[in-house]
């Protein structure tokens, strides 16, 4: 897609997660992101108002719920994510690997 601005956008946002996860790790501080794939919402408006088009592309069939975003903030901010310093997690049913 031609969205230059929001590819950019989101390739800076991954790399602060790093260079801030590196400066802050030091005094306890763990920094991590989360990174979305197709959830219904206001910002993805294909997702919410095509979703079963949407969903064909996805490898696993489906777009996000509410619930697979918020499992991933549960783990990360949980003593489970700990140790996962600097990462960005996908939560997007497959698309990124399957591309």
């Amino acid at each position: 897609m031609e969205t230059y601005s929001y590819h950019a956008s989101k390739a800076g946002v991954v790399h602060l997660t790093k260079r801030m996860a590196v400066t802050l790790a030091p005094e306890g501080i763990v920094v991590s992101a989360i990174a979305p794939g197709a959830f219904a919402s206001n910002m993805n408006k294909e997702a919410r108002d095509h979703g079963d088009e949407i969903s064909a592309a996805i490898p696993s069939g489906r777009i996000g719920r509410p619930e697979d975003m918020a499992a991933a903030a549960v783990y990360l901010a949980s003593d489970a994510g700990d140790y996962v310093v600097g990462s960005t997690l996908t939560v997007d049913g497959g698309v990124t690997i399957a591309r």
